[in-house]
């Protein structure tokens, strides 16, 4: 489950459609770099992962993170 944002927290709405191949590669980076994840991209890099777990069953999200 994603965390809520703090309430005050000003939004940005962006709009961009992923490919397959972007998602991939992007959830791989933030995987591999979580450590140094900069300061307010956690909530987008929750987002990413579920949304990946979301689409793959067990056995596809091992083989993908490996």
């Amino acid at each position: 489950m994603i965390p809520m944002r703090e309430p005050d927290e000003k939004k940005f709405t962006l709009s961009y459609n992923f490919t397959s191949k972007e998602v991939a590669g992007l959830a791989k980076f933030l995987r591999d770099n979580q450590e140094s994840l900069p300061e307010g991209l956690e909530y987008f890099y929750q987002a990413l992962e579920s949304a990946v777990y979301q689409s793959l069953s067990l056995d596809e999200v091992k083989k993908f993170y490996s």
